[in-house]
């Protein structure tokens, strides 16, 4: 991986390194904690976590594709401006999830919207929380293409994104859970990287 500490300052690649490594691993404990609740995108405690995954995980993008930029400067903006909206997206499922939650009142929140505004409040949640797996696909593309990280690396955030766009709409929770494993073992390596480049880094004086 292209050393972080050539276009990051040490405090902007550490912020960013270690939200690489958090933002799926709070994904990974979202999923969980769902699967003790009712199953994928159905618990208070798993949207809780999963607000957090996003918020970390759109920090994290951001200095991915900081670093992808000079080796992408036409794709890698355009992917993290959909990365953006998909992890804004993302909070609201994960809020969807908390205000439906067992025992939630009938009809459920979403539901009751529907119903009381029509489908246009589909647009609320549609087609931009496909966003965020279509993110974890192009920028797995976006590495293998510019070498900024290892082949097997890029390779599972594309598999990651793929399997999160099976088992989340269906709400299938081993593809699903399996989509998140993918990530952490895609990511967690990247974050790392720019933590030890900002420990490398020399601080200028002035």
């Amino acid at each position: 991986m292209t050393d972080a500490a050539a276009v990051l300052s040490p405090t902007a690649a550490r912020i960013h390194g270690w939200a690489v490594i958090l933002g799926p691993l709070l994904l990974l404990a979202s999923t969980l904690a769902f699967l003790t609740e009712g199953g994928v995108n159905a618990g208070a405690l798993g949207g809780v976590i999963g607000v957090w995954s996003v918020f970390t995980l759109a920090i994290g993008f951001v200095g991915l594709h900081r670093l992808l930029e000079p080796l992408a400067p036409r794709a890698a903006p355009v992917v993290l401006a959909i990365g953006l909206i998909g992890f804004t997206a993302g909070a609201a499922f994960n809020l969807l999830a908390v205000v439906e939650a067992p025992p939630a009142t009938a009809p459920v929140a979403f539901d009751a919207a529907v119903v009381n505004h029509g489908p246009f409040v589909l647009l609320a949640l549609l087609p931009w929380g496909w966003f965020a797996p279509l993110t974890f696909v192009l920028t797995g593309i976006l590495l293998l293409r510019t070498g900024l990280a290892a082949r097997w690396s890029a390779l599972l955030m594309v598999v990651a994104g793929l399997l999160f766009l099976v088992g989340r709409p269906a709400r299938i929770d081993a593809v699903a859970l399996a989509a998140d494993v993918a990530l952490v073992v895609a990511m967690v390596p990247l974050g790392w990287a720019m933590v030890s480049a900002a420990r490398r880094a020399v601080v200028p004086t002035r």
